[in-house]
């Protein structure tokens, strides 16, 4: 279930993603809240395309909250007075769709953590200039992660500890895949992960005249994005924990 509610089919799981945030919100980009994205889902299930055999051997995969935040900080101006109430009202919003997808008879559903938001380009311009990621993004981050831990232990407690809900550490993953960026990078141009191959962007996409001359060597797409280099790395730091975690 993602923006088009498509699903692919992986080493015999068939995934099923939702996306953009957890909150409706009013921002440019046209995105569908993941409350929106699940009732489409819950159409589609009441028009028959699935079967229950579907469902079955279904993994579904949220991977949400990073808009949300940056929603909250433009809006707010960057204060951050009533981030600990946002964070707790993000989180339990969250752990209420995970509940309803469950619900709607997905047997295993897993939910990325936040990514280190500090790491993101976007959090690292100058004067830091790509050099360190910000550890005050890193631990807004990390709050998120821990509530949402705990979130996830209750919701498998009250199914009867059944395991049915799983974190996807994209943090850690993450984290370990920059390290590793920074070790093991050839091209010294682009040793350091934290800057973005696009440099140029026209109206909220990067412009052909504002990308790196080898993208294939940067970990960072844009500003918010790794590259499929950067995403080939994070997937090698997450697939242990697919292959154990995510069998129906």
């Amino acid at each position: 279930m993602k923006d088009d509610a498509s699903r692919n089919t992986q080493q015999g799981l068939n995934f099923a993603y939702g996306g953009s945030g957890v909150f409706p919100t009013t921002w440019t980009w046209k995105i569908d809240s993941l409350t929106a994205q699940i009732n489409h889902f819950d159409q589609i299930l009441k028009e028959n395309e699935y079967s229950q055999r579907d469902l079955d051997n279904s993994v579904a995969l949220v991977s949400t909250g990073a808009n949300d935040y940056q929603f909250y900080f433009t809006a707010m101006k960057g204060f951050k007075d009533g981030l600990p109430a946002f964070t707790e009202g993000l989180v339990k919003q969250l752990a209420a769709d995970l509940q309803r997808i469950n619900h709607l008879g997905v047997k295993k559903i897993a939910v990325a953590t936040l990514p280190p938001l500090g790491c993101l380009p976007l959090n690292t311009v100058p004067p830091n200039s790509y050099q360190n990621c910000d550890e005050e993004s890193n631990r807004i981050a990390m709050i998120h992660n821990q509530l949402l831990q705990k979130a996830v232990e209750k919701l498998n407690t009250d199914d009867g500890n059944k395991c049915t809900f799983v974190i996807l550490d994209l943090y850690s993953a993450m984290v370990s895949a920059i390290a590793q960026f920074r070790q093991g990078a050839e091209n010294t141009e682009y040793k350091n992960p934290l800057q973005p191959c696009c440099f140029k962007i026209v109206d909220y996409m990067c412009s052909v005249d504002g990308v790196c001359a080898d993208p294939k060597s940067s970990f960072f797409f844009d500003q918010g994005h790794p590259s499929d280099n950067g995403w080939n790395a994070i997937y090698s730091f997450l697939q242990g924990s697919l292959d154990k975690d995510l069998r129906v």
